[in-house]
């Protein structure tokens, strides 16, 4: 936690049994303890917590995301279903009108077509 290795808790032992002697020692050492419990108990319970409401969040992210991709869905499948509709109304207007046949310009159209290209100008040829 601290990265303190051995050498260096001797010589905080050392040093605090110097200043508090022998006969406090024990007592200081055991009021540590209990104010490290206390401290990882406290930390244990805002961990929990923090994970409760982490966990409220997702469900409330999967709730929210689901609900997208319902209506996402429902859009698109309405969107497909007018699409559908609308293709089999034109297919069977197609059905129902004969089909045209193609018209064979005669002479004198061909004629026009080729003056409005020279801008009303005969061709010689």
């Amino acid at each position: 936690m601290f990265n303190i290795g051995l050498p260096e808790l001797l010589i905080i032992v050392a040093i605090a049994l110097i200043v508090f002697g022998p006969n406090k020692l024990p007592e200081l050492a055991r009021a540590f303890g209990r104010a490290m419990r206390e401290f990882k108990k406290a930390t244990e319970e805002v961990k929990e917590s923090f994970e409760a409401e982490t966990k409220d969040l997702e469900e409330l992210k999967s709730a929210i995301t689901d609900e997208q991709l319902t209506g996402i869905l429902e859009e698109t499948s309405s969107e497909l279903t007018q699409e559908i509709s609308s293709q089999l109304d034109d297919s069977t207007s197609a059905e129902s009108s004969p089909p045209e046949e193609p018209s064979i310009p005669s002479e004198n159209e061909k004629k026009e077509k080729s003056e409005g290209a020279n801008g009303g100008v005969p061709s010689h040829g």
